[in-house]
């Protein structure tokens, strides 16, 4: 046990020393970024840039990502440090500039040329040009462009797209500062320089056209555009406010109309109910009540389903295993239980709680269990839906689906336009109102009643007295066990034990409305199967449950003008 500790201690610190830490997330930040492009009579570009890093811990580097436009190319990168070259490893159009440290502020200039980054028309010369994109994966916490022309000039023009976007500040003399403070990762942000042909003379000509023109105008359309935005975006705000009144008022009058309701129905279900205790009539099956009251079907309901089918004479027990008796069932899902448990699970009609175990041991029968049990409970699902025990409410469940649809709707189109307050108000009631399609399903004065009688017995049946609990019949006091069971309810099956332990009577008889020869089924047969039969189901279900996990994975692209862009990092 010594060694094999020793060798997995020894290959651990040799994973940790000796190999590569390439996987490990480096903790940085860019403090700030400065880049001076100067354009060049030839219409190539000299950029210089100045790169602030903070690091939290051990580093190898940074790194910088140029894709460069449609015609151009990046050539000349070079890396210093207060003017000390440093390697640079080139990887496509990612630049890894290698500086070891830990903890520390580094500041790197970082030269390269954009050839033929200028586009040179008859009339002006354009530099039109992604320094980042929306594959950036850093935010650089304050950026500063700055533009430069070959020569002195007042004539500019000079606008940027997204994050540059009226950010331009045109000096005199010609150059244009971009100051764009902190750019979010993610995010593009391209600029948009023009200055008079002329002072591109040994430039190749891009296109023997006028440009100026298609410059202005789409800067025009550009300024247009966001004067649009704001308007729409004002408007947005203001209908936003007037539309999440209307929603509000319309939940709040339906609160108030439904909770009347409701209280007027409980209110007429109570004073009706007979106030002597009484185990409710089986309006529904068993497990089709438990569903019912509880609202789900928990996993205690298969041991109550089977301890019905005794107390209904479909089933008998003898010592050693339950034998099925040739009588049809009144509902599909004790059919198919009966077939089930006393076919596939067992054979010829004859149960036993080995042949489970033995089923269940099996692990090709797993998916075969819980398909059957979801059959099962669907069946008894059905035989609550066809009885009268919910309002149909169908028109208004559909009114707030469309309703919660349309606000859903609402709130990403608030989304695009940057009111986050408004988004995230529509959000939440869009999903009350689909919530309550979903979910709002009143019972009816007969589900009520049923519901409300229940719980009446399952919070009194503990209360009664000796005597009380004789005067039940035999049927009666077998279902309240059962429930008991089904629901899990420690109270109600506790308190039944407790009344036979002091009451030994033989009671062998079935008072119930069932056709059938129950075979001596009664309330201390089934205190002696209940516990048996919720322990080996509920050890069934845990053996056959399977759950399983997917993951996914995503892709995105993305780029800036003419398919430029780049971003910054660290490794």
């Amino acid at each position: 046990m010594k060694k094999k500790i020793s060798l997995t201690l020894l290959v651990a610190m040799f994973i940790f020393f000796f190999l590569p830490k390439t996987g490990l997330a480096v903790d940085y930040s860019i403090t700030s970024v400065n880049i001076d492009a100067f354009l060049q009579e030839n219409g190539n570009v000299n950029v210089e840039e100045i790169h602030t890093y903070s690091f939290d811990g051990d580093f190898n580097g940074i790194t910088r990502e140029i894709f460069p436009k449609n015609g151009t190319k990046i050539t000349e990168f070079k890396a210093t440090e207060n003017g000390k070259t440093l390697k640079v490893e080139k990887d496509d159009n990612l630049y890894k500039v290698h500086r070891k440290g830990a903890n520390e502020t580094i500041t790197i200039a970082i030269t390269y040329t954009i050839a033929n980054g200028v586009n040179v028309y008859t009339d002006v010369a354009e530099f039109y040009w992604p320094f980042f994109d929306d594959r950036n994966e850093s935010t650089y916490e304050k950026m500063l462009i700055t533009i430069h022309p070959p020569a002195a000039t007042d004539d500019v023009i000079a606008f940027g797209y997204d994050q540059a976007f009226e950010r331009e500040v045109i000096q005199q003399e010609g150059p244009v500062l971009f100051q764009l403070g902190e750019v979010p990762d993610g995010e593009n942000g391209d600029i948009r320089v023009a200055y008079p042909a002329s002072l591109f003379p040994s430039a190749n000509v891009t296109a023997d056209k006028a440009m100026k023109g298609e410059i202005l105008k789409a800067q025009t359309e550009l300024y247009e555009e966001a004067a649009a935005r704001a308007k729409m975006q004002e408007s947005l705000h203001s209908a936003s406010l007037y539309v999440v009144i209307a929603s509000l008022l319309f939940l709040v009058l339906f609160v108030l109309i439904s909770g009347l309701r409701a209280r007027g129905k409980k209110i007429d279900v109570e004073r009706k109910m007979q106030q002597a205790f009484f185990i409710p009539k089986e309006t529904l099956s068993l497990p089709a009540m438990i569903y019912f009251t509880k609202g789900h079907i928990p996993t205690e309901a298969i041991s109550a389903a089977l301890l019905d089918l005794v107390r209904k004479g479909f089933v008998t027990k003898t010592e050693e295993s339950f034998q099925l008796v040739k009588v049809k069932p009144a509902n599909q899902h004790e059919e198919i239980l009966m077939n089930f448990l006393f076919y596939e699970v067992g054979s010829h009609g004859e149960f036993q709680f080995e042949d489970l175990q033995k089923y269940t041991k099996n692990k090709l029968n797993h998916g075969k269990y819980q398909t059957k049990m979801q059959e099962w409970q669907k069946a008894v699902q059905m035989e609550v839906k066809t009885q009268p025990l919910y309002e149909k409410r169908g028109k208004l469940r559909w009114t707030f689906a469309i309703l919660g649809i349309l606000q859903l709707a609402y709130s990403f189109l608030t989304l695009g336009y940057e009111l986050l307050g408004w988004f995230f108000a529509f959000i939440l009631l869009s999903g009350v109102y689909i919530v309550l399609a979903i979910t709002y399903r009143p019972k009816t004065w007969n589900g009520l009643m049923i519901k409300h009688e229940w719980q009446r017995m399952k919070e009194h049946l503990p209360k009664i007295s000796m005597k009380t609990w004789e005067n039940l019949s035999g049927d009666e006091q077998m279902r309240s066990y059962i429930y008991g069971v089904g629901i899990n309810d420690k109270k109600i099956i506790e308190t039944n034990q407790k009344f036979i332990q002091a009451f030994k009577r033989p009671n062998t008889s079935l008072n119930s409305n069932y056709d059938v020869d129950p075979y001596g089924a009664n309330i201390h047969s089934l205190l002696l199967i209940g516990p048996l039969a919720s322990s080996n189901f509920h050890s069934a279900h845990k053996t056959t449950s399977e759950s399983t996990t997917s993951s996914s994975s995503s892709m995105s692209s993305g780029g800036g003008v003419g398919g430029g862009g780049g971003g910054s990092g660290a490794f």
